[in-house]
């Protein structure tokens, strides 16, 4: 194990934005303002012995709230032998928006 580090720099780059690096320690942290993926972010940290860079995954998963949502206990009434009348099912989240 290396003796007398001295320096310590940590640094990142494209992580998803409203993420951030803490310079002394290599904490990731914030909250992601993008839409859920996989992000690929380049880490690099830097002391008195030298640099290493990687890359990371970071994954941005769905907020619960986002998810669709079918309403429950619908009921559709019809009868045999006869057209039915057209039916719509409802849920939160299943309404293009884009």
């Amino acid at each position: 194990m290396p003796k007398n580090i001295t320096s310590v720099n940590w640094t990142a780059t494209n992580l998803p934005t409203g993420l951030s690096i803490a310079q002394s320690t290599g904490k990731i942290s914030g909250t992601p303002n993008v839409q859920p993926g996989d992000y690929t972010a380049s880490v690099t940290v830097t002391t008195n012995y030298g640099t290493d860079t990687e890359n990371i995954t970071i994954r941005v998963g769905t907020p619960a709230d986002w998810l669709p949502n079918i309403d429950a206990d619908q009921v559709v009434n019809c009868t045999a032998g006869e057209a039915m009348t057209a039916y719509t099912v409802t849920g939160q989240n299943v309404t293009l928006t884009a």
